[in-house]
């Protein structure tokens, strides 16, 4: 499946929750849209400016 950039974003700010690991949201992203986690974390890095 082809997910948007920013869907994934989207998503991703969404799952925030105070004191809650990066890791477990890019697991909770990957689930609700039916990507894998590297993907999340890929794109959020690159939205960060961190690549």
């Amino acid at each position: 499946m082809i997910v948007a950039k920013h869907r994934i974003l989207q998503t991703y700010a969404v799952t925030y929750a105070p004191g809650k690991a990066n890791a477990a949201r890019f697991d909770e992203v990957a689930r609700l849209l039916g990507i894998d986690a590297e993907t999340v974390a890929a794109i959020v890095a690159e939205s960060m400016g961190e690549i």
